[in-house]
Parts: C-alpha cells; structure tokens; sequence
C-alpha cells in the first residue's frame, strides 16, 4: 500500500502549476515596461517625489482630491484616503508646484493641516533601488553558504534559494499585476519571506537527513516523499497561524500598511506550497539526475503492503549415514531390526 499522498511521485503537477502562476506575472513587468509605466508601480522612495499626509476640513473623495492633484503632476499622483487623512504621493515637484497644490486644496476644502510631508530626489531613489536588490542578493548567497554548511551538501543550498527565486518572483509578478506600489516596505516583505520561507524549507531538508542517517534500503523519493508528509502538518499549522495574523493586520491596521500586509500574506503562501511542492521535488531530480549521469539505474522498489505471514515448514533432520548392510548371495541387503529390551 502506497502513501496517501504521493507528492513526490506526482512533482510534475507542482511543476506545472508553478509556471502557470509565474507566468502571468512575467507578462505583466513585460508588458508594463514596454508600456513605458514601469516594470512595478515604483513608488515615491524609488523614484523620488513628494509624499504628503493631510487633514481636509470639509468632507472629500479621492476623486475630488485628485482633480486638484492633476492640475500640479498630472496622471503621475496615488491618492489614499482613511477616516480623516489623506495621502498625497506625487512626482519630484517644486517649491512653487508644491505651494500652488497646497493653496488649491485650501480653497477647494475650506482648509488643510499638514501633517506629515517627505520629499525624495531621484537620485537618492535609484541609491535605494540598488541598495535593496544587493541586500537580497547577499542574503541569498549567505543562505547558500550556511546551507551547504549546515548539511555538508551543496545539493540542499542550490534546491531551496531555486525554490526561494520562485517564491519572490511570484510575489513580484503579483504586485506588477495588481499594480501595488512598491516601495521601502515592499523590501521589507521580500527579505521576511526570505527569512519565512528558508526556515521552513529547512524543516523539511533536516527531516530529510535525519531520515537518511536511518540508513534504510527505502528509494530516496520514497523517502523524501515520507520525510514531506512528517512535517507537513507543521508547516501548515505555522504558516495558518501567520496569514492569521496578518489579516487583523490588514482589516484594522489601516490604509497605509495594507500593501505590506497584503504583500507578506501572499508571500506566506506561496512559501508554504514551494515548501511542499518545490523544495523536495528538486531533491529528488537533482538526485535521479545524478544516478543517471553515473551510469546506475534505480533499483526496483519493494513492495510495501503487508505480507502474510510464512508457513511454517517442519525442518529436516539431520541425515546420518548408515553403515553398509551385510549381503549374502540372491539376496538384497537386510534391514536393521532395532530390538527393545
């Protein structure tokens, strides 16, 4: 009787659906660079600009704020509202374009308070963009150092940073579908699903170990197969618990960070499955790749339903050679007659 869920077995479904929901994503940074938007909706800390937090006095939509907006950075502004606050993100403007903006909104709303303003040069902003892709850069190759380290084998470090790319390049592929801003702490989500994600991944490469210290005749896809389904119920419960969370943080946090919050819950996710359909499935081509490349073939499994249980077979006993029996002539030998006193 086989597992009950063979994952391993059937990797190429995990595969498939992999592509699939990599490949939506790659059409859309394709499709909005060539557009000339942007790959992702960059935000003010990337490209530079001006970041306003305000208190209208009289009641306001973000249609009516934008109107205002436009006359100053036409089609190039994000207008946010909650409760009382509204956020203004614009390009690079003016001492002059800013004052004229400000002024506008006084009069169209009665009164404005400015509570909070940032302004980002461009240059600064591309600095920003090169620090943030080189930190996630070092953090992968750190992970394949330890990694490779931690368990003497290059083969664990190379599966889980291919199943790492795999779970930032959806997550980016999303946020360029959705047209989410990304920003500074959109970073900040990338490198926590780098951290999430590898320490579940390693969950499952230590279980893998400790099951090969077993030393067992059991195939080595059999035994990943095996290693996956003991920690599965772990990885599922962690990573339920987060998006959890992370959902009170969406619904009550409010309107600033739910594009953090939006962005960690989609990376949760995605974690857990490559975790599940990724990682190991890696493993064990990587391995039957190998064996092929050496010229050995896979052994053939054993069955591992229940056998009956052996007949019992009397043994034999022991034959001792008999001395020769006396003949006489015309007659066959005798038999020994064994006599009772």
């Amino acid at each position: 009787m086989g597992p009950l869920w063979d994952v391993i077995g059937k990797r190429w479904i995990g595969y498939i659906l992999s592509v699939l929901l990599i490949i939506p994503g790659v059409v859309a940074l394709v499709t909005n660079a060539a557009a000339g938007r942007g790959a992702v909706n960059w935000g003010v800390d990337f490209t530079g600009g001006n970041y306003l937090q305000v208190r209208l006095v009289g009641a306001a939509s973000v249609g009516d704020v934008r109107a205002v907006v436009d006359r100053f950075a036409s089609g190039q502004s994000i207008i946010q509202r909650s409760d009382q606050d509204t956020f203004i993100r614009t390009r690079p403007l003016t001492v002059e374009e800013r004052s004229g903006m400000l002024d506008a909104l006084r009069q169209q709303f009665g009164g404005v308070t400015v509570l909070r303003e940032d302004e980002v040069g461009p240059i600064i902003g591309q600095e920003l963009r090169y620090a943030a892709t080189v930190g996630i850069v070092i953090g992968l190759i750190l992970q394949l150092v330890y990694i490779t380290i931690r368990f003497k084998s290059v083969r664990y470090a190379v599966a889980a940073d291919a199943a790492l790319l795999h779970d930032m390049l959806i997550v980016i592929g999303v946020f360029a579908l959705t047209r989410k801003e990304v920003n500074g702490p959109f970073v900040a989500v990338l490198l926590t699903i780098l951290g999430y994600s590898i320490n579940d991944k390693i969950v499952l490469y230590d279980r893998i170990r400790e099951n090969i210290a077993q030393r067992t005749k059991e195939a080595f896809d059999r035994m990943v197969n095996r290693s996956l389904l003991e920690s599965l119920v772990r990885s599922l419960n962690t990573s339920i618990t987060v998006v959890l969370a992370i959902a009170a943080v969406y619904v009550f946090g409010g309107i600033t960070i739910r594009d953090l919050a939006f962005g960690l819950t989609i990376g949760v996710v995605i974690s857990t499955y490559s975790s599940v359909f990724t990682a190991g499935a890696l493993m064990v081509d990587w391995q039957l790749w190998s064996e092929r490349r050496a010229g050995r073939t896979r052994p053939v499994e054993a069955d591992t339903s229940p056998a009956a249980p052996p007949s019992r077979v009397p043994a034999l006993e022991p034959v001792t050679p008999e001395a020769p029996a006396r003949t006489t002539a015309g007659q066959g030998p005798r038999r020994r007659r064994s006599r009772r006193r």
